[in-house]
């Protein structure tokens, strides 16, 4: 596993780089694809997902912080 970014520039490059993959994977589908890219392609947005969430997990406890001190 690579290591855990916490800036905020760097998470939002990380984002960047894996909706481009996204963007990518979505294109390269035709009618070829099976249920397994399609499987393949919905863990990647899963996943998308549980990034950009814990992004903003860590955005929001940074700002607290803070605004807190």
């Amino acid at each position: 596993m690579g290591k855990a970014r916490t800036d905020k520039l760097g998470q939002m490059n990380v984002l960047k780089s894996r909706m481009q993959l996204l963007c990518h994977t979505i294109d390269s589908l035709d009618e070829t694809s099976d249920i397994e890219d399609l499987e393949r392609l919905a863990a990647s947005l899963d996943q998308l997902k549980a990034k950009v969430l814990r992004y903003a997990k860590d955005m929001k406890e940074h700002e607290e912080s803070e605004s807190g001190s």
